[in-house]
């Protein structure tokens, strides 16, 4: 066995650890496809209690990707919104209401 449950669950908390950080500084997460290793075997009783709180914050993350998600979204409809400048034209952009 190359790697134990202890390894993956630290891996995992790492990674949410950077996921946290990323989303308080307003940045781009870094988005990898994870696989878990084929020869972990089951999750021992010992860990249970460490599996589920990852799991817990695994949601917790992933709630907050998708609000960062939606509020790129509306801010790029936002800029969508503005109307494309003509050549020689004014600009006026309405910034209070």
């Amino acid at each position: 066995m190359s790697d134990s449950w202890d390894d993956v669950l630290g891996r995992l908390v790492a990674d949410l650890d950077d996921a946290e950080r990323r989303l308080d500084a307003q940045a781009a997460p870094a988005v990898e496809r994870w696989t878990p290793p084929a020869d972990l075997g089951p999750l021992p009783e010992r860990l249970l209690e460490r599996a589920v709180a990852v799991l817990s914050r695994q949601g917790k993350v992933a709630e907050r990707l998708d609000e960062a998600r939606t509020t790129a979204g509306r801010h790029l409809a936002a800029l969508d919104a503005i109307p494309a400048r003509r050549q020689g034209a004014a600009l006026y952009l309405d910034v209070t209401g």
